[in-house]
């Protein structure tokens, strides 16, 4: 009796298995049709909103853009400030490569700062 329900039994579970996951995947496409129906408004709305008339170059909208964009940035360290470091560091004993590398500068900056101070030395001397 259980041998010849078996093979029924197994054949409904797979059908209500089926139904079920036939169910859920028509809730998932209505979920999607839903989604792809907003995407399409704010399409058309993007695509009919009237453009915006392209600003004319001249130096005035330039110069203000640099000015926005320099305020974003940081201000890097006053050159006398620099100067100071540079100069503290090489009377300590640091090289050019040292002091570029403790300071986070080029090295062709602190070779040329160090050479400004060398030339102080030798006017003061």
């Amino acid at each position: 009796m259980v041998g010849g329900q078996l093979p029924l039994l197994l054949v409904g579970s797979v059908a209500v298995l089926a139904l079920l996951l036939a169910f859920w995947q028509m809730g998932v496409s209505r979920r999607f049709g839903r989604e792809l129906g907003l995407l399409r408004q704010q399409l058309e709305k993007v695509e009919t909103a009237p453009a915006e008339p392209p600003v004319k170059p001249n130096f005035s909208n330039h110069l203000d853009q640099v000015e926005r964009k320099q305020k974003e940035v940081e201000a890097p360290r006053a050159t006398s400030e620099k100067y100071r470091y540079v100069a503290s560091l090489a009377g300590q004993g640091f090289d050019a490569k040292g002091i570029a590398t403790a300071l986070q500068m080029a090295p062709a900056e602190v070779e040329q700062l160090l050479k400004l101070a060398q030339l102080k030395q030798q006017t003061q001397g």
